[in-house]
């Protein structure tokens, strides 16, 4: 015991920093009453807002508890008062007395038939139980609700279990926030090279800004290092799980049944290999996005402050400037080539797919998709590739001007001389100069500045090499275009008479809704118009005038006024057509016969003659 450390966490656990913020308000209700016969107190709460919500939406909170309940004696209420008070200082005063209310003592226990001042029956005991309503309704508001319920009410095991913190999201969050500290301190130094004016000061703000990067990448490092290393440990048990399945597969003798679930085994492990890849080098490709992005924002104030003095000046903060580029460079690079790889399984898993899509009939259309999108991350691919030497190549021109830089310094060294007697002696002091111009130092600068130089040729050859094969792939990707425009067009054109005969189909089922839906509102018109007007219009023949002499009268219910429109002339016998007519004018002189109702007719009119009897 004496050797385990003070620091362990053992037994520990960690609690959420917002294990008791609360988004939605709640109305809590409380209903506190005295138990004679336990002599507790009966504490009710209610969720008076759940409540109202259940009501209108039993399905959604049918799970939901919105009422608790509990005995609590004053020791009890003591104690939860207790653990309140260390929540909120301010409920102290708010807890009532109860110590009138208390349980009995030593003698009431020794002495049965001692009356106990609980069983007066003039006692009050309303008071205490609407001053402990108040109480609680004031620490709801003091301490929050799921404290005052937490401290009340028993809570089960998984209830107390949401308060704590998952271990690995726990660690995952504070090392993000260790990194995004470090980014806001890098933020804040590069902030002062607006203040500085001075180069004593300047190069005090460099040193600054070396520490911060470095405490960004030691921690940017570690966090994405635990990001990986549950990829990197499926990775090594998905290989090791396939090592041993093929090995069984190859040594043990096996029937075809095992034999095809250990390859399906095997695949299933194969594939879980290569998420675990992807996942590494997605993470990968986001930590350097992180560090080249915050050497590029150093390198921005540092080019800004170079303009600000003079080459005497900025001599001493020139090996800063080009180490930075250098690992610009060197980020940028890694970065570049974490996204080849990326790009590289894109072309894999379009490979396969197409690959899939081989051996399946009428899957043309989704080979020539998958075809396209293979040109686009090739594409891409050369972007990234023509990015990797740029990158390769601004290496080596940090080189270049580095060694250049030295071998400018070696040449201006300036060299002190004793005084020299005699000229002989001074023309062989210039002569060993001479002599130090070619020393092993500068031969040594000039041999590494022309391998430099060559690497830089070979880079701009295998850029040319790449242009060239961006050209030919961007020429196949058109023609791949154009095939496909030619073929839609192509397909317009062999079809365009079966689309013509689609549209004028489609368009006479349209017409043909519109006359249905026109005749529709026609008719109702006319039946609307038939309800509103009772009478009733008659067309009659020539030769049917003797029938209608056989018409019964009307009933003296429903007179009838009968107005003939046959041109005769006045007098009493108008209504009687005249037989002197000739046969041509019977075409065009219709009687017509109107029955109205009554009243329709002017009141001047006189009745017409009755009808002769049938012959």
């Amino acid at each position: 015991m004496d050797c385990e450390r003070m620091d362990s966490l053992d037994g520990w656990v960690a609690i959420k920093s917002n294990a008791f913020e609360e988004n939605e308000t709640f109305k809590l209700g409380f209903i506190v009453q005295w138990n004679v016969i336990e002599c507790k107190f009966a504490v009710t709460c209610h969720n008076r807002t759940l409540q109202r919500q259940k009501r209108k939406q039993e399905l959604g909170l049918a799970d939901t508890e919105t009422s608790w309940a509990g005995l609590y004696s004053v020791t009890d209420l003591r104690n939860v008062h207790r653990q309140l008070t260390g929540v909120g200082d301010v409920l102290e005063p708010y807890f009532p007395n109860l110590s009138d209310l208390e349980g009995g003592n030593l003698w009431d226990l020794l002495f049965l038939n001692r009356t106990s001042s609980l069983d007066d029956p003039e006692k009050d005991l309303d008071t205490p139980c609407r001053q402990l309503e108040k109480y609680f309704s004031t620490a709801v508001d003091v301490c929050g609700r799921k404290i005052v319920l937490d401290s009340l009410f028993v809570q089960d095991v998984r209830d107390v279990e949401e308060y704590f913190e998952n271990l690995h999201e726990f660690k995952k969050k504070t090392m993000e926030d260790q990194v995004i500290r470090a980014k806001e301190t890098l933020r804040e130094v590069l902030q002062q090279h607006k203040s500085a004016d001075k180069m004593v000061l300047l190069l005090k703000i460099y040193d600054e800004e070396d520490e911060a990067y470095k405490e960004l990448v030691t921690v940017a490092t570690q966090f994405y290092q635990y990001l990986l290393q549950p990829f990197r440990d499926m990775r090594e048990l998905a290989m090791l799980y396939k090592m041993e399945i093929m090995k069984s597969l190859e040594f043990d003798d096996l029937g075809p049944k095992r034999i095809a679930a250990l390859e399906k085994e095997a695949e299933d492990w194969r594939m879980r290999a290569e998420d675990a890849v992807r996942s590494i080098q997605d993470i990968t490709v986001n930590y350097f996005v992180e560090t080249a992005k915050a050497l590029a924002g150093i390198l921005k104030h540092m080019e800004e402050d170079k303009k600000k003095f003079g080459p005497a000046s900025w001599a001493s903060a020139a090996p800063r400037l080009e180490k930075l580029k250098f690992m610009l460079a060197k980020e940028t690079l890694q970065h570049m080539r974490a996204k080849e790889m990326c790009l590289n399984r894109k072309k894999e898993d379009i490979r396969n797919s197409m690959g899939s899509l081989a051996d399946q009939r009428d899957s043309m259309e989704a080979v020539d998709e998958l075809e396209m999108q293979y040109y686009e991350a090739q594409l891409e691919l050369y972007d990234v590739k023509f990015e990797i030497l740029k990158n390769e190549e601004l290496l080596l021109l940090a080189q270049i001007d580095t060694v250049r830089r030295q071998i400018k310094e070696l040449k201006e060294e300036v060299v002190y001389y004793d005084t020299c007697e005699n000229p002989e002696e001074l023309q062989m002091e210039e002569a060993g100069r001479l002599r130090d111009s070619s020393s092993p130092a500068m031969k040594s600068l000039c041999r590494r500045l022309q391998q430099l130089e060559t690497k830089r040729g070979s880079i701009c050859a295998r850029r040319a090499y790449l242009r060239n094969k961006k050209d030919q792939c961007m020429d196949a990707n058109e023609q791949k275009h154009k095939q496909a425009q030619q073929s839609t067009e192509r397909f317009l054109h062999h079809h365009s008479v079966q689309l013509k005969r689609e549209q004028k189909k489609e368009e006479d089922k349209q017409r043909k809704e519109w006359v249905d839906q026109e005749r529709e509102r026609t008719l109702n018109r006319l039946k609307a118009f038939r309800e509103k007007r009772q009478g009733q219009l008659v067309l009659k023949a020539p030769r049917s005038q003797p029938a209608a002499r056989t018409v019964p009268p009307p009933e003296p219910s429903q007179p009838m006024s009968i107005i003939s429109l046959t041109p005769s002339p006045e007098g009493p016998g108008a209504g009687v057509p005249s037989k002197k007519k000739s046969p041509k004018k019977k075409k065009d002189n219709i009687p017509v016969q109107i029955f109205l109702p009554p009243g329709s007719a002017g009141a001047s009119s006189p009745p017409p003659p009755p009808l002769p009897p049938p012959a």
